[in-house]
């Protein structure tokens, strides 16, 4: 074998090592540790801990880096020890073997807040995740900020009519007293996102107007959507109103019942999104069982050509992703997918194509919108967090 035969072998042994790594990685989760909620925005001083699992009874040595990010999640041109104290690169050492199910799996857990390091700047932050060859596994993204102000943003129903009864339209009001719109030193960006939705933001370069010391950006419109489809199989066994049939076989199955998309709007309690992963065990970080989902969607009120069109099942649980791993496939009368998903409750929606747009859009429906404002003064070279402002749509004016 010539060597550059032996690199070519090397190459794609080391991309299939690390697309296995990757493809076994789940229910990756960021909460608060005092109160084990999951934010879109982490204060400086919360407990923050990253908890992840691998589908393996092996023990990795997995590793985590740091990176400070703009306001569109680029890599921020900025020392290390300008936003953290101490030390990255640092072993994952927290970690529990899966115990008595069917599905082996390693549980890991990262505190951000440790003894080695501490982050000491707000912003955007990649949490980068590598193994013992500095291999990329897995990055996720989190908001930290510190003190800061408060704005406000107002949603009403949109005066267009060709959209009243689809979209959200806001106005978002931004206290800031100390902003110097009008100088060369400061560069000022907003930034919205819906439903804690990280991969698909609104981004403002300058406010429509400044007024009294705030900012203001107005007649924002936003597809509404619908409420989230959820479904609980904590309890992996029970069957539910969502949940038609459990198997087990080689593993356990979870097939739910189809899900037909109303063209009037039906009210769901959802969590805008999100998802957590428990069990009624002992210790659900490592007793809670792997199920392979059966999600099938019916092609009825689709409005849409599903052989033209690709329909995507996305969530928090996947971060939102839009790759092949989520997306339906057409048989019949309906479109299909599995997927591997710990135990927990779980919201899910079907997005068309790239673009993200959701199949249905009622005005009624409740969404989160969260504005950040960043400022970057061009002596420091980085975007921080100046004031944030979130409101739930539910206080909707009509």
């Amino acid at each position: 074998m010539n060597y550059f035969l032996k690199i070519l072998v090397i190459f794609f042994y080391c991309l299939n090592l690390i697309y296995s790594q990757e493809k076994n990685i789940k229910s990756i989760e960021l909460f608060d540790l005092k109160s084990g909620n999951k934010k879109l925005i982490y204060d400086m001083n919360d407990n923050i801990v990253l908890s992840f699992d691998h589908l393996t009874s092996t023990v990795q040595n997995f590793y985590v880096k740091i990176e400070h990010n703009d306001y569109n999640w680029n890599k921020s041109i900025i020392r290390k020890n300008e936003f953290l104290n101490g030390y990255d690169d640092v072993r994952i050492k927290n970690y529990q073997n899966s115990y008595n199910t069917i599905q082996d799996y390693i549980n890991y857990q990262f505190n951000l807040s440790n003894n080695e390091f501490k982050i000491k700047k707000s912003g955007n932050y990649n949490i980068v995740v590598n193994d013992n060859y500095g291999n990329l596994i897995f990055n996720e993204k989190i908001i930290i900020t510190g003190k800061g102000s408060i704005g406000v943003i107002e949603v009403t129903r949109t005066d267009n009519l060709n959209y009243t009864d689809s979209s959200h339209q806001l106005k978002v009001t931004i206290p800031c007293n100390s902003c110097q719109i009008n100088s060369n030193k400061y560069e000022y960006v907003m930034v919205i996102y819906k439903n804690n939705d990280l991969t698909n933001p609104l981004v403002l370069d300058k406010p429509d107007y400044a007024i009294a010391g705030n900012f203001i950006y107005d007649n924002l419109i936003f597809d509404a959507g619908s409420e989230y489809l959820n479904f609980d199989n904590s309890e992996v066994l029970n069957s539910s109103s969502e949940i038609m049939e459990v198997k087990i076989n080689d593993s356990y199955e979870t097939i739910l019942y189809p899900d037909v998309l109303d063209n009037k709007y039906s009210l769901e309690d959802d969590l805008n999104g999100s998802f957590k992963t428990y069990s009624n065990t002992n210790n659900p970080r490592n007793e809670s069982e792997y199920s392979l989902v059966h999600f099938k969607l019916s092609s009825k009120n689709l409005n849409i050509n599903p052989l033209k069109n690709d329909v995507f099942i996305v969530g928090d649980f996947n971060r939102y992703q839009i790759s092949d791993r989520f997306k339906l496939n057409f048989e019949d009368k309906y479109l299909e997918k599995k997927i591997l998903l710990k135990q927990g409750f779980y919201n899910y929606k079907y997005v068309i194509d790239d673009s993200k747009s959701d199949i249905k859009n009622f005005w009624q429906t409740e969404n989160i919108y969260t504005a950040i404002l960043y400022e970057k003064d061009r002596l420091d070279g980085y975007f921080k967090i100046i004031s944030v402002a979130s409101v739930n749509s539910s206080k909707i004016v009509n």
